[in-house]
């Protein structure tokens, strides 16, 4: 708000101050009989006030300087009290002057004007003082609400980085322990392939400028790289199928939230069997409701089974990382299919730009039978 802007403010206030008064002042009289001198009332009252609304900007820095606070109240309370003897004299002076120069009604003896009026003027005082103490309060109060969110929203990016953090070494440490076995069993060739994939990788999941939630699109082109290199792993074993329609690829999604999956469908549908198996990846969307689900065709062979439960380093992140963003808006499943795979499947809201994760909400428990 600007500086014209406030003072308009007050002297509104004040004006409005003196039509409530001149009302109270008329019904009073009336109800008493008494002639009322219209010209000299209002010219008193709204004279008074527009002069209460100059003193304003000066009272305001009075009640700043010596606030009425815990250690120095009471010495500050007896200088408003006499900073508003001093400000209703000045008053109670002005409205003289006027009226030596405009005599609009009876006058007063300037004392006995000053006393008549006292009662009236360390009211409009400490009015000023009690509204200027409410709103530094309340701007105070709002700073540090502020203050806190910021803390709060830094606090969380830095789980959730945390997060990743200990996602990226997991999924590393499991690649290179797979060029390690192509090197072993001689496959020089498929080795340097599945690096170099690595290294393209690695490139798109390190940017320091990696944001919490990235574009649908983005995480399935992550999701498509990794499976590029897990195929030299196996080869024909591994088949494919990736569904998603054009509606949902720009919706937001956690950055690395479909790799995880991806990986533990294969570790557990595709490694542990000789026969080849898919990794069937489907998006779509029901109402404002995105929904992700990642199954392998394992029969047989998964450990998956009611009632059991245990996850590793990148399903518990998963976990940890759509409760941290997401609370009880989102719902995430791992369970058994009837076949003998497992199918996760993930809930999140559907949205296009950046939800507020400044505070997180309440934390909504996720289900299911997991296995990692």
């Amino acid at each position: 708000m600007t500086t014209r802007t406030k003072a308009f403010a007050v002297f509104l206030a004040w004006t409005l101050v003196g039509l409530v008064g001149v009302c109270q002042w008329y019904l009073l009289r009336l109800s008493a009989g008494i002639p009322l001198h219209w010209g000299g009332f209002l010219a008193g009252t709204f004279q008074s006030c527009w002069l209460w609304a100059a003193f304003t900007p000066a009272i305001v820095r009075l009640a700043r300087r010596f606030r009425l606070e815990r250690g120095s109240w009471a010495r500050n309370l007896l200088l408003h009290f006499g900073f508003s003897l001093g400000f209703g004299f000045l008053d109670t002076l002005v409205g003289a002057g006027i009226d030596l120069l405009v005599p609009l009604g009876p006058q007063r003896p300037l004392l006995i004007a000053f006393l008549g009026q006292s009662f009236i003027e360390i009211f409009s005082y400490f009015a000023v003082v009690a509204i200027a103490h409410a709103v530094d309060y309340y701007a105070l109060f709002h700073e540090r609400e502020v203050a806190a969110s910021r803390l709060e929203a830094q606090l969380l990016s830095a789980q959730l980085q945390s997060l990743e953090m200990q996602l990226r070494p997991h999924f590393l440490f499991n690649t290179l322990h797979t060029v390690a076995s192509l090197v072993r069993t001689r496959r020089n060739a498929d080795a340097v392939r599945m690096i170099a994939g690595l290294s393209d990788l690695l490139r798109s999941s390190l940017r320091p400028d990696a944001a919490a939630e990235v574009p649908l699109r983005e995480e399935l082109a992550f999701v498509q790289r990794y499976l590029e290199i897990e195929r030299i792993r196996f080869q024909d074993r591994l088949r494919t199928r990736i569904t998603a329609g054009p509606e949902v690829l720009d919706a937001l999604v956690p950055s690395l939230i479909l790799q995880p999956l991806v990986e533990n469908a294969i570790r557990h549908g595709i490694e542990l069997r000789a026969v080849p198996g898919e990794i069937v990846l489907e998006a779509d969307r029901q109402n404002g409701t995105l929904r992700l689900r990642v199954q392998d065709s394992s029969s047989g062979s998964s450990i998956v089974s009611p009632g059991r439960s245990g996850t590793g380093i990148g399903l518990s992140n998963t976990q940890a990382r759509l409760r941290h963003l997401y609370g009880d808006r989102h719902h995430f499943e791992l369970a058994a299919t009837p076949e003998g795979g497992a199918v996760a499947r993930i809930e999140l809201p559907f949205h296009r730009d950046p939800l507020d994760h400044g505070r997180p909400p309440p934390s909504g428990a996720t289900h299911g039978t997991h296995r990692g």
